[in-house]
Parts: C-alpha cells; sequence; structure tokens
C-alpha cells in the first residue's frame, strides 16, 4: 500500500505525458477559397526526437516505479529515471529551437517541406520548417507547449522521489 501511494505522483504525471503527446505538436494553415484549411500532428507524427523524448519520459516511468520498492537498485533507478527524464525535456526544447524558418529562394520561390512532400499544409516528419507569410502558416502547436509542461512536471514529481523516497 505505502508503494501506491508513493507512486500515484509518478504514475499521473507519466499518463500526462502520454495524453499530452497526442495533441497537436506541429500545426499548418493556408488559404483555400474564402476561408482557412488546417492540418496537424501529434508528437508521434511530427518528430523522431519528440517521439523519443515521450519514449524516454515512459521508460523513466517505469524505472522510478520499480526504484520505489526496496532494494540496492532502487536509488540507482530513481537518479537514472530523474536523470532520463531530464534528457527527455532537454531533447524536445533542443528540437524546438532547431526547427528553421522558411529561406526564400532566389527567383521569389519557396518551398516548405522537401520534394517528399504531397502538398501545401502537408507536415513531413523530421522536416519541419517554421512559416508565417501570406496565406501559409506553419508553426509549433499548443500540445507542444502542453507536452513540455507536462514532461517538467513528471521530472520535478522524479526529482522529489530521487531526493526523498
Amino acid at each position: 500500500m505505502d508503494l501506491m501511494r508513493r507512486g500515484w505522483p509518478i504514475a499521473v504525471a507519466a499518463r500526462l505525458v502520454l495524453a499530452t503527446s497526442l495533441l497537436p505538436w506541429f500545426r499548418t494553415g493556408w488559404a483555400e477559397g474564402d476561408g482557412w484549411a488546417t492540418n496537424s500532428a501529434t508528437a508521434w507524427a511530427s518528430s523522431t526526437w519528440w517521439a523519443a523524448a515521450v519514449t524516454a519520459c515512459l521508460v523513466a516511468a517505469g524505472a522510478a516505479l520499480t526504484g520505489l520498492r526496496p532494494g540496492r537498485s532502487a536509488t540507482v533507478l530513481r537518479w537514472g529515471a530523474m536523470g532520463l527524464a531530464v534528457a527527455a525535456v532537454a531533447v524536445t526544447v533542443v528540437t524546438w529551437a532547431r526547427i528553421p524558418p522558411l529561406v526564400m529562394g532566389e527567383g521569389m520561390g519557396w518551398s516548405a517541406a522537401s520534394a517528399d512532400s504531397r502538398g501545401v499544409g502537408d507536415i513531413v516528419r523530421d522536416d519541419l520548417v517554421l512559416i508565417h507569410i501570406d496565406g501559409l502558416s506553419q508553426q509549433v502547436g499548443w500540445g507542444a507547449y502542453a507536452g513540455l509542461a507536462a514532461m517538467v512536471l513528471f521530472t520535478a514529481v522524479l526529482v522529489v522521489r530521487a531526493v526523498r523516497p
């Protein structure tokens, strides 16, 4: 029973990370007729690094919950889980910061994605571009903010559990 009492914050925070990973982490909108069409992608669909960070948080949750049991390896598991969560936050922030803005090409042309793209508004995994021009917008979605906040909360829970088992 004591294990459940001490482990529920880890489990809840991990579920929050998983739930926010399914929100729109990257979105695009473009002019279509008299209105706007939109498209969005989850952490899993938009970036391999963001998906790896979410996976790292889930692995860290398993290690942290295992580390709540008494034993010699418990301390190593708790601190290792915390380190993995910190790394996941760092990977998320660095991946976000490295999304390049659109560079207008010569001859007034522009490209929103690689040649593998199927059309305007497509989100190409691992080939994200920030665009803010008339009639086209590609940007980080609100789910990335929520996901990063959930990862930071999860990391804070693991820091508390590592310091005070």
